[in-house]
């Protein structure tokens, strides 16, 4: 039957719960799990309240129930066992106010009978160690998402795999050739070098080189960063290499991996990008001639730059923070720190970035944009990789990083979290 799939949660220390299908089915479980923050549900102020929210694949989301803690047992009443969803279990303290958060990947409700999924829980505002470990260490990683569900970090021929329904480390796929850049299609990772690319299917195994389209060659991109276009386009964009000499071109491949070269109008090197919805992709600094700005719309074939100033900025990240603003951080000329800045693309004359409060030492710069609308960064300073939330009219915040690392990145993941990864063992998680 489609409905009638009951669920019932057992609260056993707030340590697993069971869900019960009606009809004679068998159990499911979820399992809470802290990772390696053990007092994360310990420690003052403690959750007092329990909500349990199934979220659609849409984001809207619908609370099941809410119980006071301590308790036994709670019911999540009737379910559509063949709906798609997510479970979030969001932790109140006694003012109301949310202490701990996790969410499931998407899943099947009725694929959970039989079965014990795991929710990683975490405190609120900080940054949390997930469960096992990432072996080997991949130091200053690209980084990509599978199936929304398998992280792969890769730099040069190490690579590692970690599963992020199951939160367990998998068996990576063993690349022919160093990863200078990552993009992830459909059930495969893509390692492009200035040699060549070529594709890894992680559900069947098979490799297969990939010819580069005209108009350009990988040399041209490799070593680039890429963006996530809303729309699950991908670009590749060879400016924002580190090393291997300016380049204008950019590598778009679309959901259904069909790859296309693309350009900017100035050759770049060390500049940083983001997509920008309803615009396109935002490109700034890397050259100390070009406009310090320029954008390269959804369809078109080259960039087109506008009126700000020269920027050599090397290293930044940038991430959007508005109908038609980039926020832009780390990296300076001559130095790692530099103050965060806004960039309005919306600007036709005599532009200018808005300085934003504080200043941020992060050299080699990733940024993502959060669940709450906030930014989080990760990039290097003396003492190894530090990360920072980044919010308008407020001076940036040091979040602590638990495993001391160095060249790790940020990425973002659907639930709004983000993930820390590269530099060390631990992959680690930011709750908003």
């Amino acid at each position: 039957m489609t409905r009638g799939a009951q669920t019932r949660i057992a609260l056993g220390a707030l340590a697993a719960l069971a869900l019960l299908a009606s009809c004679g089915e068998r159990r499911g479980a979820l399992e809470l799990t802290v990772g390696a923050e053990i007092d994360a549900l310990a420690r003052a102020p403690t959750p007092s309240v329990l909500v349990v929210e199934r979220v659609a694949q849409d984001r809207t989301t619908a609370e099941l129930t809410r119980v006071t803690l301590p308790a036994s047992e709670l019911d999540l009443g009737d379910q559509n066992r063949n709906e798609i969803a997510s479970i979030r279990v969001t932790g109140l303290d006694a003012a109301g106010a949310r202490v701990v958060w996790g969410e499931t990947l998407p899943v099947q409700l009725g694929a959970l009978e039989g079965t014990t999924l795991p929710v990683f829980v975490q405190r609120v505002g900080e940054l949390a160690r997930l469960p096992g470990a990432l072996e080997p260490i991949v130091e200053a990683p690209r980084v990509g998402l599978v199936l929304g569900r398998f992280v792969v970090a890769a730099s040069g021929a190490s690579t590692a795999l970690y599963d992020l329904l199951a939160l367990a480390q998998r068996t990576p796929p063993a690349l022919t050739r160093p990863a200078r850049s990552l993009v992830a299609i459909q059930s495969a990772v893509v390692a492009i070098d200035e040699a060549g690319a070529t594709s890894y299917d992680l559900s069947t195994g098979a490799t297969a080189d990939i010819p580069a389209p005209t108009g350009g060659t990988w040399a041209d991109v490799a070593g680039g960063t890429t963006v996530l276009a809303r729309d699950g386009t991908q670009l590749v964009v060879g400016a924002t290499r580190a090393s291997g000499g300016p380049t204008a071109k950019v590598l778009r491949v679309d959901a259904q991996g069909i790859t296309t070269f693309v350009s900017l109008a100035a050759a770049r090197e060390g500049a940083c990008a983001a997509w920008l919805d309803g615009r396109g992709l935002v490109v700034v600094g890397g050259s100390p001639t070009a406009a310090g700005v320029e954008v390269l719309a959804p369809d078109a074939p080259v960039g087109a730059p506008l009126a700000f100033a020269p920027d050599p900025t090397r290293g930044c990240a940038a991430a959007p923070v508005g109908a038609s603003e980039v926020l832009v951080v780390g990296g300076a000329p001559g130095s790692p720190a530099a103050p965060p800045r806004a960039v309005d693309i919306a600007c036709a004359t005599g532009c200018a970035p808005s300085p934003w409060p504080g200043v941020l030492e992060a050299a080699d710069a990733s940024a993502v944009v959060l669940g709450d609308g906030s930014v989080l960064v990760a990039g290097d300073a003396s003492d190894g990789t530090r990360v920072f939330r980044v919010a308008r009219g407020a001076e940036p915040v040091a979040i602590p990083v638990r495993a001391a690392r160095r060249g790790a990145r940020v990425t973002a993941l659907p639930s709004g979290a983000a993930l820390l990864v590269g530099g060390a063992r631990e992959l680690e998680q930011f709750a908003p």
